[in-house]
């Protein structure tokens, strides 16, 4: 880590929540806005669920899902935060989890950094390696959801068979149920609303 990133993660970490209260109060007491995310675009719990949704998205219906207090991974069981969750999982309660998500991730990364130990880290990388054969499922918690990945080896030092599970993909699915019945202005914010990446949908 260079010397000058720690001051300055330190700087940003400390400005941040100001920031995040400023463009909360620039959006949140907007009427436009306000007229255009509440109530609309609503994902009730039960179809998030069926429809295997993930993420801001899931937890914006009110499913307190996240995989890294579900099934916390590298050292996520150590870090103090809290999953924040909506009631309406309408377009309103997406944009407040991002919010809130923002604050929960300041957090985290206050943490970590009391956590980073003193002197300098070389470890020595292998630029391949060669695992055994079989076949290996691994996930993590994304910022749009469960990001998943499915490997098969054949033991040699490249993959034989490799598939990357998006969030963006699955969450996209259920954008047909969210948007019959409104108008095409607010078929659009509640697109945005689910934070679809479309170059990780094509993928």
């Amino acid at each position: 880590i260079p010397q000058e990133f720690l001051p300055a993660l330190k700087r940003f970490i400390s400005e941040m929540p100001r920031y995040i209260n400023e463009y909360d109060q620039l959006l949140a007491e907007n009427e436009v806005v306000l007229a255009r995310a509440k109530g609309v675009g609503i994902l009730p719990a039960d179809k998030a669920i069926n429809a295997s949704v993930a993420g801001p998205v899931l937890r914006a219906s009110g499913v307190k899902w996240d995989l890294r207090k579900a099934d916390p991974y590298s050292i996520y069981d150590r870090f103090d935060f809290d999953i924040p969750t909506g009631t309406n999982g309408d377009n309103y309660d997406r944009y407040r989890i991002k919010i809130e998500e923002i604050k929960q991730s300041v957090r985290i990364i206050q943490q970590a950094m009391e956590r980073i130990p003193q002197g300098e880290v070389r470890t020595r990388v292998s630029p391949t390696f060669k695992p055994p054969k079989g076949e290996a499922y691994g996930r993590v918690e994304g910022p749009k959801g469960e990001l998943g990945f499915y490997l098969v080896s054949d033991g040699s030092a490249k993959p034989y068979r490799f598939k990357v599970r998006p969030p963006t993909l699955i969450n996209l699915t259920v954008l047909r149920d969210m948007i019959i019945g409104w108008k095409l202005a607010d078929a659009i914010i509640t697109f945005g609303s689910i934070d679809i990446c479309m170059g990780e949908v094509d993928r």
